[in-house]
């Protein structure tokens, strides 16, 4: 009886050397940059929004709880329009300016408002974020 418990212990230790061998191979590319003792500030930024998204699955305890998915709240320059500038509604929680041809146009995006970013390169060359609203 002693012997087997001897050999199962043995079995044990050679099964959690193995699986923790494994555990560092398949983490250490991740962890650290380039086979150094710097940590990769990746890993460090998902590790910290881990908690945040495991509680957004979870049903969204939080309010403020968000999956870092396809959709982000946007931070868009402010711009502040001149007075009496009237807001037609684009979409939901979206109002734009009205105006002339040759007058700037203002976009109000009210608070909470979920938007998608998309990059769209022009004819001429030149790179524009779109935000368009989601729901």
């Amino acid at each position: 009886m002693h012997k087997k418990k001897k050999t199962k212990l043995y079995i044990l230790i050679f099964v959690s050397i193995l699986f923790s061998f494994s555990i560092m191979r398949s983490l250490s590319p991740r962890l650290f940059v380039a086979n150094t003792p710097t940590l990769n500030p990746e890993f460090v930024a998902t590790l910290q929004k881990s908690p945040v998204a495991i509680f957004a699955y979870l049903g969204n305890i939080q309010e403020d709880a968000t999956l870092k998915d396809h959709l982000e709240t946007a931070k868009i320059p402010r711009a502040i329009p001149p007075e009496g500038t009237n807001y037609a509604p684009f979409a939901k929680g979206v109002q734009a300016s009205e105006g002339g041809e040759n007058e700037r146009r203002f976009v109000k995006i009210e608070k909470g408002t979920k938007l998608e970013i998309h990059t769209i390169t022009l004819s001429g060359g030149n790179t524009v974020k779109v935000y368009v609203p989601v729901e």
